[in-house]
């Protein structure tokens, strides 16, 4: 399809292309593998695509290679501190493609990869689309979707009985996802910070509005877990990001058992106070009105006891 295939209409033949998919990559102090995941998805082929590349405040250099010789089909935009979730939207913002592909900064993709995870949103089978995810420590190990249990932890699924699936949440490792359902949703939450539930809150979002989250098996993507960030995070925004997820997206009773598993905090309180003093009630009126599933009704489709 990258080359396009021709039809018959009329009496002149008619150039059908692949839709442009736009690969948004947010970085921060990634060392040399951003040059690694660039190499790789070149590597890789596929369709037409555009790579925005969101350098969201590294002092580490690991940019300096595009400001010096920049690639064929990459864009490089100054993000300067935005945080994971609106240095996506800041890319997305840029992009043109009717298909967006959002990927870590420290990937090993397959050939076919992006063909294969961008085919249920082109034929209509899904909104959001992300692979298998293997360890890069590990490549045996290897997760199908996400999944919370009872105390809203990140679970990895194991394969699907049935391929493709849907799944609860999909890893903001690697996710492709329709320009339309993206914009529809307002993209990841913009009042989150640093790091933190970006994802899941995203996927979660995406099913209470109507759209569908699918895990393509047939596609592994490589992606390196570290065990500390290149840059600081610290509990307080994960508190805040977490707190802001439930504020907005569930049902009372969750949000009273969110309060308590994150109470014991030291930051609960400062954090709490700075949500209620924001933005949060005027979007939650909002989100309640737009969405067309409840809470309970994503927690019972997906088999999550919280």
């Amino acid at each position: 399809m990258m080359n396009g295939e021709y039809i018959q209409r009329g009496v002149e033949p008619v150039l059908l292309r692949s839709p442009l998919v736009s690969v948004v990559i947010p970085c921060r102090n990634e060392g040399d593998y951003l040059r690694q995941t660039l190499q790789s998805i070149f590597r890789a082929g596929g369709p037409e695509r555009e790579i925005i590349v969101v350098d969201d405040g590294s002092d580490d250099g690991c940019c300096d290679f595009l400001r010096r010789n920049p690639l064929p089909g990459v864009q490089l935009l100054a993000g300067g501190g935005l945080g994971v979730a609106n240095a996506r939207n800041f890319g997305a913002a840029a992009a043109k493609g009717d298909c967006l592909c959002f990927c870590d900064a420290h990937l090993f993709v397959p050939a076919g990869w992006l063909d294969k995870i961008t085919a249920p949103i082109h034929d209509g089978r899904a909104d959001v689309v992300c692979p298998a995810i293997a360890d890069a420590g590990n490549t045996t190990a290897v997760g199908y979707g996400v999944t919370w249990d009872g105390q809203l932890q990140w679970q990895w699924l194991p394969p699907p009985a049935r391929e493709p699936a849907y799944v609860p949440l999909a890893p903001g490792g690697c996710l492709a996802v329709s320009r339309r359902a993206f914009e529809d949703a307002g993209g990841f939450e913009s009042g989150f910070r640093v790091f933190g539930y970006d994802d899941q809150e995203f996927s979660l979002k995406m099913w209470l509005f109507g759209y569908r989250v699918l895990v393509e098996p047939a596609v592994t993507v490589v992606h390196r877990f570290r065990t500390a960030h290149p840059y600081p995070v610290g509990w307080a925004p994960v508190i805040h990001n977490r707190l802001r997820m439930a504020l907005l997206h569930f049902k009372e009773e969750r949000i009273a058992r969110v309060l308590e598993m994150t109470r014991p905090h030291a930051e609960f309180s400062a954090v709490m106070a700075g949500l209620c003093l924001g933005d949060i009630w005027r979007k939650r009126a909002d989100y309640l009105k737009r969405r067309r599933h409840s809470d309970d009704w994503f927690m019972e489709r997906f088999g999550i006891g919280f």
